[in-house]
């Protein structure tokens, strides 16, 4: 799909992928998860302080930039030593976001036609930059993702470089997975999904959450309520069990990841050795059967009123919101569901609480049409607005 035909997410045998996936699951886990949180939380609160820098100086703010350097920095600490500082960079690194974009636009064309990122890879970057200028900074940073595995891997037996808690690569250069799937090229491919899975999609569906609370004073005001009373000070956020069970959040994060989908692709599972029935259909073994998200969080029957925010079908949570999750699928279902739904999760939950309880009724939705800048329009494996959307915008007013 991104020319990374070794990495986890593009591994078709079975007993590979299990293996592969294995090797990260302890990381990924809700537990691990949660003691990762306060690593998190501290991206939230850099990325609050840099918000009441723009509030202070009026200054539009486009809410992708920011909430991807916010995601791409939780995810790179977590994945390498040290995380990129993207929320330290002027305008939250637009060209972060616009890395992503470029991968994930080209993404039709690297499907069938994989063996293109392979070859760029051997050209020099002059080369690149002059005759396939939108791969090029896919190019850079395939080569600063070698360059930082590489690195880690020279260093990997030097106590002294230790710390307390060791990244994931360094975790994997440590392990006994076989030389190749710890070679540095077949990482590169992981580092690729890894990072932009845990960048891009969660951006999206922060922007969109804002956008729609903002947009819909009601449920803002009951966001408020709960925040308020779950957070005295809006200084000193609850740890993320806490944020968990709110009842109101947790419907506004169920909502957001319904109406963002997550991934807007077909995603192929194939059955090995067995036979398929649908209906008067037989499907033999080794047929690859696909659905997009999309058709089943969009279906009128199953989430009336579907391109509604509607944070209230979720409620109550134990009855409802318990029957609709069996149709949620933006993280997908089974063995190859999508690796790093708790982060995702976990940074809807925290990102949302420490924006809307610092900035809740003080932001305001600028120069952002719904049919051009938040709707979906394109499947770029993640949905994506028109071609010519500058992104959703807001200003934060002074009191």
């Amino acid at each position: 799909m991104f020319g990374t035909p070794n990495s986890i997410v593009a591994t078709v045998d079975h007993d590979v992928h299990r293996r592969r996936r294995n090797a990260y699951s302890n990381f990924f886990s809700k537990q691990s998860i949660r003691k990762y949180s306060p690593v998190v939380q501290s991206c939230v609160d850099k990325l609050c302080r840099r918000l009441e820098e723009h509030r202070s100086t009026g200054r539009k703010i486009n809410l992708m930039h920011a909430y991807t350097a916010f995601t791409g920095d939780a995810v790179t600490a977590y994945s390498f030593p040290a995380s990129y500082g993207l929320l330290d960079q002027p305008d939250f690194a637009p060209d972060y976001y616009e890395l992503w974009m470029s991968i994930l636009s080209g993404s039709h064309l690297l499907k069938q036609f994989p063996w293109i990122f392979p070859l760029m890879s051997s050209f020099p970057l002059w080369f690149v930059e002059r005759y396939l200028p939108d791969l090029a900074v896919s190019y850079r940073w395939h080569k600063t993702w070698g360059e930082q595995i590489q690195s880690i891997k020279a260093g990997n037996d030097d106590s002294e470089t230790k710390r307390e808690r060791p990244s994931i690569f360094e975790t994997l250069l440590d392990s006994d997975l076989p030389p190749f799937d710890k070679s540095v090229g077949r990482l590169v491919e992981d580092a690729q999904t890894l990072v932009g899975a845990g960048s891009i999609t969660t951006s999206l569906a922060l922007s969109l959450a804002t956008y729609y609370i903002t947009c819909d004073t009601t449920i803002e005001a009951k966001l408020l309520d709960e925040l308020t009373n779950a957070m005295p000070n809006p200084n000193t956020p609850p740890p993320l069990i806490e944020l968990e069970n709110l009842p109101y959040l947790s419907a506004i994060v169920l909502e957001t990841l319904r109406i963002s989908y997550g991934v807007s692709h077909r995603l192929q599972r194939v059955c090995p050795d067995q036979s398929i029935a649908y209906k008067s259909h037989v499907l033999p073994p080794g047929t690859p059967i696909s659905m997009t998200a999309v058709h089943i969080h969009d279906h009128p029957l199953i989430f009336p009123d579907p391109r509604t925010f509607k944070p209230e079908r979720w409620l109550p949570l134990e009855t409802e919101g318990a029957r609709l999750q069996k149709y949620l699928v933006a993280f997908s279902k089974g063995s190859r569901q999508c690796l790093g739904m708790h982060l995702g999760t976990a940074e809807l939950y925290l990102g949302l609480a420490g924006v809307f309880r610092r900035f809740g009724g003080r932001i305001r939705v600028v120069e952002t049409v719904r049919e051009r800048d938040v709707e979906l329009t394109h499947d770029f494996f993640t949905p994506a607005a028109e071609m010519g959307s500058k992104g959703i915008c807001v200003v934060i007013d002074v009191d």
